[in-house]
């Protein structure tokens, strides 16, 4: 890597081609800069050539390396990187009902693993670390299920550019509005299409390689599907979510703050 591009070995070198243009993201440890931790700095850039042989492309930077943006909460690629479910529960289960909808309209994507369930519960994730100190006592209490308050939540949000009808666009690429970084996930995957008079979500896949699935069951391109709440959705094999519309979502952080019957 140099001031002005880099070579950058990728298994997905056969999709790209020269004069794409790319968002190149880059993480310096702190023996490069003298910081206390890991650094990542994001910033446009165009490939030069396709090298078949070592696997790779050359990319020209489209601007300074000094010029490139911080990235304040760096995206590790394979995870899915937004605020678990731990932080909803301890900062807005007190919300009123209306309140939280009107705040949160579209609606949530709660991170799923291959765990195996119980039947009574639609999903349960495998808990690292609980810092809060209030969800830390209601779970000494019983009330709250431990393995679901790691889970990542997504919400659904035009993030990149306002479109009508709203499109949330969903993909590897750093130009989507939800991005999962998956090498299984396309660079553009799909689209959740908002309705604007409140009817929820309708998913879309735009072609994606491979594939979209809506509880089990691959999707066909280009085609409507209405989302409705527990749905499961599969982008691809690997990166797996749970829909929920923002009043259930809301119910839902309420039941896990009281005590069960």
């Amino acid at each position: 890597m140099s001031q002005g591009g880099a070579f950058i070995k990728t298994k997905d070198w056969h999709s790209l081609k020269p004069n794409d243009k790319t968002t190149i993201t880059v993480f310096l440890p702190p023996l490069f800069t003298g910081q206390d931790g890991t650094i990542g700095l994001q910033g446009p850039a165009v490939i030069n050539r396709v090298d078949e042989e070592n696997e790779g492309v050359a990319v020209e930077f489209l601007q300074n390396f000094k010029q490139f943006e911080r990235i304040e909460e760096m995206e590790i690629p394979g995870k899915i990187r937004y605020e678990n479910l731990a932080h909803y529960l301890s900062s807005f289960a007190s919300l009123p009902s209306k309140t939280f909808a009107e705040n949160y309209p579209d609606g949530f994507l709660v991170e799923k693993t291959q765990k195996s369930l119980d039947k009574d519960v639609i999903f349960q994730f495998s808990t690292k670390s609980i810092e809060d100190p209030d969800v830390l006592e209601a779970q000494k209490k019983g009330m709250v299920l431990g393995d679901v308050l790691e889970a990542r939540v997504i919400e659904i949000k035009e993030r990149k550019e306002t479109t009508s009808p709203p499109h949330v666009t969903i993909g590897r690429a750093a130009q989507n509005d939800i991005i999962l970084y998956n090498k299984m996930v396309s660079k553009t995957h799909a689209y959740l299409e908002i309705s604007e008079t409140g009817e929820g979500s309708c998913l879309v896949d735009v072609g994606s390689k491979n594939g979209t699935f809506l509880n089990g069951s691959e999707i066909l391109s280009n085609q409507s599907y209405q989302l409705k709440d527990g749905d499961e959705i599969s982008f691809g094999p690997e990166t797996t979510v749970v829909y929920f519309s923002s009043r259930t979502f809301h119910e839902f952080l309420n039941q896990l703050k009281t005590p069960s019957a």
